[in-house]
């Protein structure tokens, strides 16, 4: 009899039917006489939709809920305000009930989340509008698009708010506080999306109170520290969250409640083609297409989808092109070689790696353990192809912070939460090519494509790291004194260094990595709408903190927009897969087949990839940095391996 995972991995893990299915566990336990700054500090930390307030730390009985929202009402650090003067009476639901009607109750009551039972009524645990959307995710939707259920900006009853950037946060607080609206779009001048502000971005900030929340004495001893100043009202976009993700009419429902549920945003722009905001998704709509479908009046329409493709790695011959090249450059590895890159420890974050990258402007990190050893290495491709793998565009650093162990938490205890941390230890690579500071640029060039690597590291003769050749000192060294070859020797055929405009940003990645590429040229039909390039990529990741999590997201080229708001720029995400449309940007450099490598070297080296046009205007290949390290491993074969020359032109005769 097979086992529960083995069928799962044939027929895809079972949907969850019950709220026993779904139920959690807060990592934390609040009391009727915790304070509400503690609460708050304790959502920093674990954000969750609904937190249980038990009458004890050693009582299993619930006296109520509060919600994130309670935290808001902290007026000043200097009152004592306790969770028990804020308690609301709990949504009850038991084990056994379905989760869709669960989900109707909360639908009606327009709360986060409720409280568990089992069947003798005793406290099983919580379930979150987080969870549910988790569960609803494994279920076909009755409304596939946005656009049957998003709710539109001239809507009167809406759970979502719209907001100008530039507007005061007193404008806005009660109601959020009040739990009225579940989050604002953020409006820029232009109508756009500026950004969202929910009561997550107000617990990170700490900003929503003034010094006091009683008369200000002018003297005495009832004048406390920081508490004789007055403060202004915050305007809307200090607090905002700005690494907005938006949707479309044509985005698949699933695309944002995957999205939702991962990141904890009950609030999703959405844009038209202008990318002027004409509405908004919630939760609550998310649910309203799993549950009931299309809203009244409202129908379905086609949606956009990524496109995987499969891509295979082709044998080494055939990505490098083998044919006879003899022109020798007389340069070394320690001619080239790079003995100065920066260095990162091997604990240090993501965002700790892109800071290194944009900073230091170099392509290739090493890492070091505690005692300052190498022990791998992490160039740009490595980063961009980590973060392409993590679905939907946006990796989580801090995954399921709701999701802990079953067990109760009592006050010392540590909670044992489900944590998925990535670090450079996660993205380096430990196994690279080696040269001598002697080996012929030519040999560093086929070591480097052979181990589909872009560096070839130089040992010393104690077999310790002494220097590092990346494609970059390559490039370089052709310039100097490779051969003067025409652009079109080089280049990559249109059909390998192209993806379509549907492409998804992963499949576009693994093209580019099984072809040895740096870009890609992004098409629809024959016209060229854009390029992706690694280097591009690696520098537009922006990290953001939501609900307490931090979020690397690929923010939307071509939508980058300057506003007089005191925003310096808008940075848009997406609620969903990113394809090669989101990413790409326009063609600022064309070249002909004609032209020489050496002359078109420098401008390769600034924007890794050149479309090469021919006289038509039409799209005849693409010149890539390691097209040039190509012509040099060509060189290597010629001379060390002969009988591979051979072998490849009957390939090439019978394959025509």
């Amino acid at each position: 009899m097979l086992k529960r995972e083995e069928v799962e991995k044939v027929v895809g893990p079972r949907a969850p039917q019950s709220v026993k299915d779904v139920v959690e566990h807060p990592p934390f336990r609040v009391t009727t006489s915790t304070a509400l700054e503690t609460l708050a500090s304790y959502l920093r930390k674990f954000p969750i939709d609904v937190v249980p307030v038990f009458k004890s730390v050693f009582s299993e009985e619930v006296a109520g809920v509060v919600y994130p929202h309670t935290a808001l009402l902290i007026k000043s650090k200097k009152l004592d305000a306790k969770v028990g003067d804020f308690l609301n009476p709990p949504v009850v639901v038991k084990e056994s009930w379905r989760i869709e009607n669960v989900a109707e109750i909360l639908i009606a009551e327009s709360k986060w989340g409720a409280l568990v039972v089992d069947e003798e009524g005793k406290y099983a645990g919580v379930v979150t509008l987080r969870g549910l959307l988790s569960a609803l995710l494994l279920r076909e939707p009755k409304a596939r698009s946005v656009a049957a259920v998003y709710t539109s900006v001239d809507e009167s009853k809406s759970r979502a708010g719209f907001v100008k950037a530039i507007e005061r946060v007193s404008k806005i607080f009660k109601k959020l506080v009040g739990g009225e609206v579940d989050g604002y779009i953020v409006l820029n001048r232009e109508g756009g999306a500026a950004g969202v502000l929910t009561v997550w971005d107000f617990l990170k900030s700490r900003r929503w109170f003034k010094g006091a929340g009683e008369p200000r004495p002018l003297f005495g001893t009832r004048v406390a520290r920081g508490e004789s100043k007055h403060v202004g009202a915050a305007r809307v976009w200090r607090i905002m969250f700005r690494g907005v993700a938006v949707a479309t009419p044509e985005t698949p429902i699933e695309e944002v409640a995957r999205y939702m549920a991962s990141t904890g945003q009950y609030v999703v722009p959405v844009v038209d083609k202008d990318q002027r905001v004409v509405g908004a998704v919630t939760a609550w709509d998310v649910l309203h297409a799993y549950i009931y479908g299309p809203k009244e009046g409202r129908e379905d329409v086609e949606v956009k989808r990524a496109v995987e493709v499969a891509v295979e790695k082709p044998a080494l011959e055939a990505a490098i092109r083998v044919r006879p090249s003899k022109h020798v450059t007389g340069l070394r590895a320690k001619d080239v070689m790079l003995t100065d890159i920066p260095s990162v420890n091997i604990r240090d974050s993501l965002s700790r790696i892109r800071r290194v990258f944009l900073k230091s402007r170099s392509g290739i990190v090493a890492v070091v353990d505690d005692e300052g050893k190498i022990v791998g290495f992490i160039t740009r491709r490595d980063f961009v192809t980590y973060i392409a793998e993590k679905s939907l565009g946006y990796w989580r650093r801090q995954k399921g912070k709701m999701l802990v162990l079953k067990e109760q938490v009592m006050p010392g205890e540590t909670a044992k939460v489900l944590v998925e941390e990535g670090t450079a230890g996660d993205v380096m690579k430990t196994d690279f090519p080696t040269a001598s500071p002697d080996t012929t640029v030519e040999e560093v060039a086929y070591k480097m494509l052979a181990a589909g690597r872009e560096y070839v590291v130089v040992v010393g003769g104690d077999n310790a790291p002494v220097g590092v050749v990346t494609k970059d000192e390559l490039v370089k060294a052709y310039k100097e004194r490779g051969r003067r070859a025409k652009v079109g020797e080089l280049m990559t055929p249109p059909e390998v260094a192209t993806v379509n405009l549907f492409n998804s940003l992963s499949s576009t990645i693994r093209k580019i990595n099984a072809y040895e590429l740096d870009g890609v040229v992004v098409t629809e039909g024959n016209e060229v709408k854009g390029i992706v390039t690694v280097d591009d990529l690696s520098l537009r990741p922006i990290e953001e903190s939501l609900r307490g999590e931090r979020l690397i997201f690929f923010t939307k080229a071509g939508v980058l927009k300057k506003v007089t708001s005191g925003l310096s720029r808008i940075r848009y995400a997406k609620a969903g897969t990113l394809t090669a449309s989101d990413v790409m940007k326009l063609v600022e450099l064309k070249t002909g087949p004609e032209a020489e490598v050496v002359e078109v070297v420098d401008k390769l080296l600034e924007h890794g990839i050149v479309p090469v046009f021919d006289d038509q205007g039409r799209l005849v290949g693409v010149l890539n940095k390691m097209d040039v390290v190509k012509e040099l491993a060509r060189v290597y074969i010629t001379y060390a391996a002969p009988e591979k020359i051979p072998e490849v032109e009957e390939a090439k005769q019978l394959a025509r």
